[in-house]
Parts: C-alpha cells; sequence; structure tokens
C-alpha cells in the first residue's frame, strides 16, 4: 500500500519563494545549489512535506520527440502545472524503492502510464535516485518510490512553530476514488471536497498559516 508523498506548488520565481517562505518562519531547503536549482522542499519529521518549484521550459522539438518516445502523460502533466497557479498537484508513494508492483497492477487495469527513474544531486552533494508512474489520468496523484537515499532530515525546526501537515484537501471531482481506495493506505490525512477538481490547499497542525497566502 501507498501513503500521501508530498504535494506540490508552483512558482514563477523561486528564490523570491524561498525568501518569502523563509520570512514566515519556515526553514526551506534548496533541491540543489540555489543558481541552479528549479524546486525547494519544506520537510517535517515525518508526513507530508511541500515541494515548491518553478517549471522548466521544454523546447517544442524537444516535446514532440519525448511523445514519440511515450512520454506523453509526463508532457502533458507538466501541461497542467503550468496551467494551474500555486497548489497544482499531489503524489502517492511506496516505501519499497521500485514501482513494479504498481506498475503490474496498473497494467492489469489498463490504466496507462509512464513509469521511469529520475535522479538528482541534492544541496548536500547526495546523489538521489527514485521511480515515477505518471499514469495518463493526470486528474489522479502521480506514483513514486521511496527515494535511494532519504532525504528527509532526521530533526528539522520552524521557527513558526510548524510541526507537520494535517491534512491536504483534494477536489474529488474527476478523481477515479476507487483507484484511490485500492492504493492508498491511510486517508487520515486527505479530504475530499465535492464541486472541484486538484489540490486545492495544505491545512497545518495547530497553524492557520496558508502557503497561498504567502506566495502571493
Amino acid at each position: 500500500m501507498m501513503q500521501i508523498s508530498h504535494v506540490l506548488f508552483r512558482t514563477d520565481d523561486l528564490n523570491r519563494a524561498v525568501q518569502q517562505l523563509t520570512d514566515a518562519g519556515f526553514s526551506v531547503e534548496y533541491g540543489a545549489h540555489p543558481s541552479k536549482a528549479y524546486n525547494a522542499f519544506i520537510w517535517f519529521e515525518e508526513g507530508v512535506f511541500i515541494e515548491i518549484f518553478k517549471i522548466r521550459t521544454i523546447p517544442l522539438l524537444f516535446r514532440w520527440l519525448i511523445r514519440i518516445f511515450g512520454y506523453s502523460p509526463v508532457v502533458d502533466r507538466m501541461k497542467v502545472w503550468k496551467e494551474s497557479s500555486g497548489w497544482c498537484d499531489w503524489s502517492l508513494e511506496t516505501r519499497k524503492k521500485d514501482l513494479k508492483y504498481y506498475q503490474l497492477l496498473l497494467e492489469y487495469l489498463d490504466i496507462g502510464c509512464k513509469v521511469f527513474k529520475s535522479t538528482r544531486k541534492d544541496l548536500h552533494g547526495r546523489k538521489l535516485s527514485w521511480r515515477l508512474a505518471f499514469p495518463e489520468d493526470t486528474h489522479f496523484p502521480f506514483l513514486m518510490s521511496a527515494y535511494s537515499v532519504n532525504p528527509r532530515p532526521e530533526k528539522i525546526t520552524h521557527s513558526n512553530g510548524i510541526k507537520s501537515i494535517r491534512m491536504i484537501k483534494v477536489g474529488k471531482e474527476s478523481l477515479d476514488t476507487v483507484l484511490l481506495d485500492a492504493l492508498l493506505e491511510d486517508k487520515e490525512a486527505l479530504k475530499l471536497m465535492e464541486g472541484c477538481q486538484g489540490l486545492q490547499t495544505v491545512e497545518f497542525l495547530h497553524s492557520n498559516i496558508k502557503i497561498e497566502d504567502i506566495l502571493i
């Protein structure tokens, strides 16, 4: 079974977003050296974490080529991210370092997706690798394996006192809830909302702070 991994918030200016979040009392870690990073993370000692990212421009020719090689689900999802403002996606994660079981399950259910390996070198120089599965259904969260090296800090303190994410709110409309029920082990941190689509917001434990209010 899987658990909620993380939530994605898109920004047009990563450095400005990191500064705003830092000013708001969050400890924020760039995904790589700040001069090269396209994402940053708000970690908590356990539970759901937050990825703040900016879209990397993919030339039209390259988008055409990767579609030919079967990466249409990736291109389609990035298009959704680009057209979204703020909160744009969420992910489910397995504790294993591969997605073989889930890949076979999706194939058995005749659910199209693209599975591939992703790597990056983090701010501490560690090489991280993990597997991703992007379903063709862009309303469904993408899947990921555990990292080859766990990047989550053992101890982290946010000066605003926030210790964890209590709940994420996701629109129920167009969401395959049957598949979600089959994959997601613990739904305590998930609230499905009627009349909307996609990730709506994130609520912190014992705090009314909203990321979307900070990154204005």
